[in-house]
């Protein structure tokens, strides 16, 4: 019995650490997989979000060139009469149309050349509540002085500035509570083709941000980070932006062999150890918003919450084994009974057989009256029916295995 338990005890722990193995090796390939495709739904959710911004600044329009044509010859177009006032009236109830379309929108403006760079036309959501505003000329500002004012009208016709994803300034500072932003610009050119200014959209990445985080994936977590590595979006939000006052907090800190990968090619998701040594699941997905400079999207998950599907074939095995050997000893004890039973029930048998006679069959006179069987039965068993004839002398009859003794 108990080699045949050893033996079903060998072959189930054999079987679940073969299955174990085997699950293993096909879980983690999947579990990375999984996490990549995870991250690149996200990532193209969020070039989704600021897709239309191009085209926007892109496409000036009919009022953007009736106000050039005025601003430049003093306040009244000389194609049709408009005065620059209505022009303005016109732009602004467009950039609000499109403010009112695109909820992201923070901002957008027609900033000149002339006077510093000057704001001409402006719409935000600085107004009660929130609310969507044409900002009076007095709140107007000059931009000459930002990095990418001078970079949009170095730009040809047709070319689109996006700038880095940074924290939205407002008369020097940075809004509170702060507020990621994508800028997107594109150059205004004169009827001469000299260059005018800039139309200028500002959008607003919370909520594209907010998508992101709820887009982590369970026990991990995801991160936005720019070309150099700096946090943009990071489970701790008091390490995002932390270039904008002079403490970055960068993801090559946290996971040392990113370093290289913010700006490799394709980067498969693998396995990888972070600062402490722990093992993460990594995914790595460029992005471009509007087209514009990389950034990535990174999504991290722990090594054992990787392995759950190769857990659960690992308890499931240690259960069947052990069901098994459960089985195995019931099993072995129904046979052994089975086998034994009938060896001890002719062992009893022997020893009914062999176990000495009553003492009062041992003498032949109390054989005669009180062990054998009735004389009639006795005769008839030898002579057949008819009695003896008077005179026949006693003898014995062997009638079994034993003498019995019988008389006339």
């Amino acid at each position: 019995m108990a080699a045949m338990v050893a033996l079903v005890l060998v072959t189930a722990t054999a079987a679940g650490v073969l299955t174990y193995r085997n699950i293993d090796a096909i879980a983690l390939p999947q579990a990375l997989d999984l996490i990549e495709m995870h991250t690149r739904v996200a990532a193209t959710e969020l070039e989704a979000s600021v897709a239309g911004a191009r085209a926007d600044v892109n496409t000036q329009g009919r009022a953007v060139q009736g106000l050039v044509r005025a601003n430049l010859v003093g306040g009244r177009d000389p194609l049709d009469g408009t005065s620059e006032a209505q022009w303005r009236n016109s732009l602004s109830a467009r950039f609000v149309a499109q403010l009112t379309a695109n909820p992201a929108y923070v901002e957008f403006a027609l900033v000149g050349i002339a006077d510093g760079g000057r704001e001409i036309v402006r719409v935000d959501r600085a107004g009660p509540g929130g609310s969507i505003r044409v900002v009076p000329d007095a709140e107007l500002q000059r931009e000459a002085d930002r990095d990418y004012f001078n970079a949009v009208i170095k730009l040809p016709a047709g070319k689109v500035y996006v700038a880095p994803v940074s924290l939205n300034h407002r008369h020097g500072a940075v809004d509170t509570p702060p507020v990621p932003i994508l800028r997107v610009a594109a150059p205004v050119f004169a009827a001469d083709g000299k260059p005018f200014g800039l139309l200028n959209v500002n959008i607003d990445l919370r909520p594209a941000f907010a998508r992101i985080r709820s887009a982590s994936p369970r026990d991990g977590a995801i991160y936005l980070v720019n070309e150099r590595g700096d946090y943009l979006v990071h489970p701790d939000q008091a390490r995002e932006f932390g270039f904008e006052i002079g403490e970055p907090h960068r993801i090559q800190d946290e996971f040392p062999q990113l370093a290289q990968a913010l700006t490799a090619g394709a980067w498969d998701a693998r396995l990888i150890q972070d600062r402490a040594g722990k093992q993460f699941g990594v995914a790595l997905v460029p992005v471009q918003l509007a087209e514009g400079r990389r950034i990535n999207l990174i999504a991290a998950l722990p090594r054992p919450e990787m392995a759950t599907a190769a857990n659960a074939a690992r308890d499931s095995s240690l259960l069947a084994g052990l069901a098994a050997v459960l089985g195995a000893i019931l099993l072995a004890v129904l046979l052994a009974r089975s086998l034994t039973r009938p060896l001890a029930q002719i062992t009893a048998a022997v020893d009914s057989f062999t176990a000495p006679r009553p003492s009062k069959c041992r003498s032949a006179r109390a054989a005669r009256s009180a062990c054998s069987p009735a004389p009639l039965t006795a005769w008839r068993g030898k002579y057949g029916t008819r009695p003896p004839r008077s005179g026949t002398k006693r003898r014995s009859v062997v009638i079994s295995s034993k003498h019995r003794w019988i008389s006339s």
